[in-house]
């Protein structure tokens, strides 16, 4: 709980400063990347959580690792390292990320099928979705065959399940 809301204070101020700077994507990638980086190489993460080790050093790695493309940009990065605050980088990423996709009219959806879609159904699918919302489509599908046919879709906390395995669970209860 404490870490969403971080997240959250966080991720408004980083996005006014991107926003100011004409920069939101740019620094939602160095975000994003340096966040994949802390979940994904654990040594990474325990030189960035380990008080034994200098701030200055740690200061000098991002340097190294992401200072290349935008210096400036960078001062965000360590200003979440100078506060503590790098062990809630994942929420500060999709708190991002959730500013930039209301800000910007696009809706996130998952879908889940029972195989993968066609391109032309793929875009069948979020033209139709964009027509209904209003919004710009952002489609992650899932492939499980335990739906037997049909599909899953999942709008925020909107679920559409227009699966064979549910029709089936209906059916066996009435």
């Amino acid at each position: 709980m404490i870490k969403s809301q971080v997240g959250r204070r966080y991720s408004k101020a980083i996005f006014e400063i991107a926003e100011e700077k004409k920069q939101v994507k740019e620094i939602y990638e160095m975000l994003n990347s340096a966040m994949v980086l802390y979940r994904t190489d654990k040594e990474f993460k325990h030189f960035i959580l380990n008080p034994l080790i200098d701030n200055e050093q740690k200061k000098s790695v991002l340097n190294e690792i992401f200072g290349k493309d935008n210096s400036e940009n960078l001062n965000i990065l360590l200003y979440i390292l100078d506060k503590g605050r790098m062990n809630c980088i994942k929420y500060i990423v999709a708190e991002y990320l959730k500013i930039y996709y209301r800000k910007n009219r696009i809706l996130d959806v998952k879908a889940t099928f029972t195989k993968e879609l066609t391109d032309e159904q793929k875009k069948k699918l979020i033209d139709k979705l964009s027509q209904k919302t209003g919004k710009e489509i952002n489609l992650e599908i899932k492939i499980d065959k335990d739906i037997l046919g049909g599909g899953i879709i999942k709008i925020g906390d909107k679920i559409i399940d227009g699966s064979i395995r549910r029709e089936l669970d209906n059916w066996r209860k009435s």
